[in-house]
């Protein structure tokens, strides 16, 4: 089964991204306290979220699906070449153009753009990949030849 590595993003590289959560799991915490919420030492940066990803190997194709719940399969688009298969998308708040003035609002869903990369084996037959949505997954399936099982071959050292 080949290793799947993910491609770093700006947001992923960010440090701040996880002061944010800290810092709003501790709000959390001290939510109802007279003192109220913590005050903001860092920036507030950007929500992100990221889909979880499931990739595996059966009956010579690789199979990677994606939670995507909230999302239409116009909001989704899949591009693949040689060296991966990209997935891309948003979702999108409908809130966020309200004004929040009649009462309390709180919300713990995350919105925003996301882009995940998963990176195909040499071998992969990307002419022939397909892909579905359906019920908040989608599901792209890429064929791949049967590889050899390679030993390893131990090198004399001069």
């Amino acid at each position: 089964m080949p290793a799947v590595l993910e491609k770093a993003t700006t947001i992923e590289r960010n440090p701040l991204t996880l002061f944010d959560r800290m810092r709003d799991e501790m709000d959390r915490l001290f939510e109802g306290f007279p003192f109220g919420r913590l005050a903001p030492v860092f920036p507030r940066t950007e929500a992100f979220w990221m889909p979880a990803l499931e990739v595996f190997e059966k009956n010579g194709n690789l199979f990677i699906r994606a939670d995507l719940p909230g999302l239409k399969r116009e909001d989704v688009t899949v591009e693949i070449t040689a060296e991966g298969v990209t997935i891309k998308g948003e979702r999108k708040s409908e809130f966020r153009e309200e004004k929040k003035e009649d009462g309390y609002f709180r919300t713990e869903r995350v919105y925003g753009e996301f882009h995940r990369f998963v990176p195909l084996p040499e071998d992969a037959v990307v002419d022939k990949a397909a892909a579905t949505f359906k019920d908040g997954v989608l599901e792209v399936i890429v064929p791949i030849p049967k590889a050899e099982k390679r030993l390893p071959k131990r090198l004399e050292v001069k």
